[in-house]
């Protein structure tokens, strides 16, 4: 984990290297493809510092009052970062309109001077942080390649400038940028949104993960199943299972089987399993265990 750590305080360091180069680049330049390119840069730095953040909060002891942690800042923080970004890109939006109306002179070389340096670290971060299983790293990963490739429609646009003078070429791409800023922001919200409301994670489907607990010998019945995510990589089941007049040595067993599996296939870390026995009164409970 110390090597995670140490590639993602780097990545962190030259993005936000590269943000402040593209802000005052963009400003110097008079370039709002580049300054859009710097906001898209910053959602980078806000997803390295909540992938960094999220293997640090999850070391951190749980207490009495906060029982599973600080997991969910990192849910919370995504959240601020889609809002904000979002309310970033309509300022593109709305400066861009005015650019294309009336384009003012842009400084070519300058933008394609500091977009091919950013192009050029950004993908040396990605080199950094490629390989790593965490899907905190690869989120953050997928984000430093989406920046490279930005850089490089700003670095194509900033060649057209140079050759033609078609300044109007500049708030077309900041257009573009900001399209990509949504989308991202808009992922950012409604996968923070999903997660606060306690929706299943994507790749569980209940009906499968029944039938799988099913297959467990033992297991006469499942119901009552409820999935849902801690954070982004962290998931939680709770199902009362239905089994024959069982000792509590047999359960646990089967608690182990269960939980075994429902690691290995949907990347459960936290099982709830409350078994009921089947010759017995509804009511009565066999074995009540968290795992």
């Amino acid at each position: 984990m110390g090597d995670v750590q140490k590639n993602l305080k780097i990545a962190i360091a030259l993005t936000s290297t590269i943000f402040f180069l593209e802000f005052f680049g963009g400003i110097i330049s008079n370039s709002l493809a580049l300054l859009s390119d710097s906001a898209h840069v910053l959602m980078d730095v806000i997803a390295l510092l909540l992938a960094y953040g999220a293997i640090r909060i999850s070391a951190r002891p749980s207490r009495r009052d906060i029982t599973f942690g600080y997991h969910r800042f990192e849910i919370f923080a995504a959240l601020i970062n889609g809002l904000t970004i979002i309310v970033i890109a309509f300022f593109i939006f709305s400066e861009a309109y005015e650019r294309i109306l009336e384009p003012p002179q842009v400084r070519g070389a300058e933008v394609l001077i500091v977009a091919t340096i950013g192009m050029t670290v950004n993908v040396w971060a990605a080199l950094k942080l490629h390989g790593h299983h965490d899907i905190n790293i690869r989120g953050a990963y997928l984000h430093v390649i989406g920046d490279a490739l930005s850089s490089v429609a700003v670095i194509i646009g900033a060649i057209i400038i140079i050759l033609t003078g078609q300044y109007i070429v500049d708030p077309l791409l900041s257009v573009l940028i900001g399209m990509v800023l949504i989308y991202g922001g808009v992922k950012l919200i409604f996968g923070s949104a999903r997660i606060l409301l306690e929706f299943a994670p994507h790749h569980v489907d209940a009906d499968k993960l029944e039938e799988i607990m099913m297959q467990v010998e033992g297991v006469r019945g499942v119901h009552d199943i409820h999935v849902w995510s801690i954070c982004s990589n962290i998931h939680a089941m709770s199902a009362h299972v239905l089994v024959d007049r069982i000792h509590v040595q047999q359960t646990d067993d089967l608690i182990r089987k269960i939980s075994r599996i429902l690691r290995r296939e949907y990347l459960i870390l936290h099982t709830t399993l409350q078994f009921e026995c089947a010759e017995c009164e509804p009511a009565e409970i066999v074995h009540e265990s968290h795992h």
